[in-house]
């Protein structure tokens, strides 16, 4: 995870692509008769933050990573800038989106998006500034410390706090491709049960379903064995590796259903293989929320 502005998360891999911060200071000109002039320093100019994004339905829904930067401008409220090690850069209004579609499947459906967004500073009221958010600060080196027993408690805690944060990380990871795979699926699904009154046709877009599913039951696979790992540490892990389990057996339900299919059968089977990807969809969409609120404390290090 790279950083974390209000509730939009960036990964440093999959998300960001450039950082560019400007700032300066404002200076007044003042004109001599028979002389260059004088500057006088007025003050210090707002910091601004550009940065170029790339969405990818890979690892995230790029239409929704949309919605919520238009959200974040609509909203004209200040958010806190942190990055993924913890250093915070102040509070930032997201002055400006911008965002161009790169790639579309044949139905229509976004499968990659730039971005670029202005981020400016805002330093609200002098007399009663606005508060960083609760950022628990990284272990120093350890040369840096006294070597004792304290400190072989300090380092096993940290090594521990470290597998939880990366193990969250597999687990967005995991969970942002699932969702992606899933949208593609389901409207591939929708296309094709347009298609009932031509079983021919409709036959011939069975292997493409396959596929989709199985790019939806990969990272669910991956994604199940991740919380179980994180159950005792976390206790919303076993309600969101509930909720994987679930949506995988949907999907592995509905993948069965095309395993032999008819003419006769394809218009029922991809049917019924629409009804357990729309299950899979609404039972991870229920438990986004609550992934995107453990990626939240890793960026701020409270885990």
């Amino acid at each position: 995870m790279f950083a974390l502005l209000g509730d939009v998360q960036f990964d440093l891999i999959t998300y960001f692509d450039g950082f560019e911060l400007q700032f300066g200071a404002d200076f007044a000109e003042h004109a001599l008769i028979e002389g260059k002039p004088r500057l006088q320093f007025v003050g210090d100019q707002l910091d601004e933050i550009r940065i170029q994004l790339a969405f990818h339905a890979y690892y995230c829904d790029p239409e929704a990573e949309l919605a919520k930067l238009k959200k974040a401008v609509a909203a004209h409220q200040a958010m806190a800038l942190v990055l993924g090690n913890g250093d915070y850069k102040g509070w930032f209004v997201l002055t400006e989106a911008q965002a161009t579609s790169t790639q579309t499947d044949k139905a229509g459906t976004l499968i990659a998006l730039e971005a670029n967004i202005t981020l400016r500073e805002f330093v609200g009221e002098k007399r009663n500034p606005l508060k960083p958010p609760a950022v628990q600060p990284k272990l120093p080196p350890a040369a840096a410390q006294t070597v004792s027993a304290s400190q072989a408690a300090v380092t096993q805690v940290s090594s521990a706090a470290t597998s939880v944060r990366d193990g969250i990380r597999q687990a967005v990871t995991s969970a942002n491709q699932a969702q992606s795979a899933l949208r593609v699926a389901v409207d591939a699904a929708r296309v094709a049960q347009k298609l009932r009154d031509n079983p021919l046709a409709a036959l011939g877009r069975v292997p493409g379903l396959l596929t989709g599913v199985k790019q939806v039951a990969g990272p669910l696979e991956n994604l199940s064995p991740v919380l179980s790992g994180l159950t005792s540490q976390l206790p919303d892990a076993a309600r969101l590796l509930r909720a994987s389990d679930n949506a995988l057996s949907a999907v592995r339900n509905g993948q069965s259903a095309l395993s032999a299919v008819s003419a006769a059968t394809v218009t029922g089977r991809i049917d019924y293989l629409a009804g357990q990807l729309s299950n899979a969809s609404g039972t991870l969409e229920t438990v986004a929320p609550s992934i995107s609120k453990l990626a939240s404390k890793v960026v701020t290090r409270t885990i």
